[in-house]
Parts: structure tokens; sequence; C-alpha cells
């Protein structure tokens, strides 16, 4: 028969599959241990969809998910679970700055997968006008929308940055 303690270790170290879905994206997490934070959860969520933590509204079983530093198992989510993913109130300040990003990142990795075929001189006047046109977006104040702009500008000029080494060496 185990003892109390090692049956505590094996509920500790229970691995879940959950699932969190809405805003037309689905993420799968499998064998997370249900010790899980919700952060982690909106950390990963994050990385796949692009959707920074702060902007996300977690829901499970009729529950708001709120509390960041909760785990999968303070909050009795069993194996299984569906978590709905929704924006929340911080989104509908920023929605049209998160957009008008969204937006350019794309742009960015247009002009990313045709970087082989350009010169280094379209490319950086490419880059140059993708980065005029996130300096363009205004923040109110937003400390995440200013970190989304700060990312997409560095993501921008790192195709600026390859381009010119790129051309570099084959001039050698």
């Amino acid at each position: 028969m185990a003892t109390t303690t090692e049956e505590q270790q094996q509920e500790e170290e229970q691995q879940l599959t959950i699932r969190v879905g809405g805003l037309g994206h689905t993420v799968t997490l499998e064998n997370i241990p249900s010790t899980t934070t919700i952060g982690d959860i909106k950390a990963h969520v994050e990385q796949q969809c692009s959707l920074p933590a702060e902007y996300q509204r977690l829901l499970a079983r009729g529950k708001k998910l709120n509390d960041d530093t909760a785990t999968l198992k303070s909050l009795q989510i069993p194996n299984r679970t569906r978590i709905m993913l929704l924006h929340n109130e911080s989104y509908a300040t920023d929605r049209e700055g998160v957009e008008a990003i969204s937006s350019i990142l794309h742009e960015i990795d247009e002009v990313s997968s045709k970087a082989n075929t350009l010169s280094p001189k379209v490319i950086h006047e490419l880059v140059t006008r993708l980065c005029c046109k996130l300096d363009g977006i205004e923040t109110h104040g937003s400390e995440t929308l200013r970190a989304m702009r700060k990312q997409a500008i560095a993501k921008a000029e790192a195709i600026d940055t390859t381009a010119i080494t790129t051309s570099n060496d084959n001039n050698e």
C-alpha cells in the first residue's frame, strides 16, 4: 500500500492533456504536469498564436482563470479539459494597434520569404518602409503594444542585416 507522501507525489506528477481553443486557434498541450500554472498555459498560447498573455482570457468548466499563479491541480482542472481562449478587456483597448502590428508582421514575413530573390538595396528599402509603418502605430501608453512593436522592428531589421551580410559574403 502506498504511503500518503507517495500518493501526493503521484498526484503532483500526474500528466495532463489540455486543449486551448478559440479566436481561430487551437493549442494542444500534451503531457503537462498538473502543477502547470495558468501563466504557463498563457505563455504556451502566446508562443503558438502570437497573442500576448496580457490580452488572453481563459475559461474552463464555467470558471474564469484569472489567477496566473494558480495551478491546474488547484483549480481542479481534469485531464482532457478544453479551455476557451478569448480576448480580455485590455485587448479591446489596444485592438487597433495589435491588428496593425499583426498585419505588418505578415508583410515582414513576405519580405523575408522573398529575401533571396531581392537585392540588398531593395530589401533595405522595404524594411525601412515597414519600420516607418510600425513607428506610426499609436500605442496610447500601452507597454504591451510598445513591446510588440519593438519585437516587430527587430524582426524586420534582422532581415535587413541578413541581406547585407549575405551580400558582403557573396562579394568576397
